[in-house]
């Protein structure tokens, strides 16, 4: 009876194990995911201001330049 029991033990200790394995890595995933879809939101509207306003398109483009020379600045 307590093999027995010993057995389910374990067998419900291994289980767990694999099923934390399979998440390891998805909050990058998600979140890579999430990155991507705000830079193709922020280049259709870059794309689709050019015609119509390109003044909208030209402060975008700076203000996006101006953000990634401020947070790179300490890396040079």
């Amino acid at each position: 009876m307590t093999a027995r029991i010993a057995a389910r033990l374990h067998a419900a200790a291994v289980a767990t194990g694999w099923r934390m394995r399979d998440e390891r890595g998805q909050g990058t995933v998600e979140y890579v995911g999430m990155v991507v879809m705000v830079t193709l939101l922020v280049a259709a509207v870059a794309v689709a201001a050019k015609g119509w306003a390109p003044d909208i398109g030209n402060a975008l483009k700076k203000a996006l330049s101006g953000a990634i020379t401020r947070l790179t600045d300490g890396f040079g």
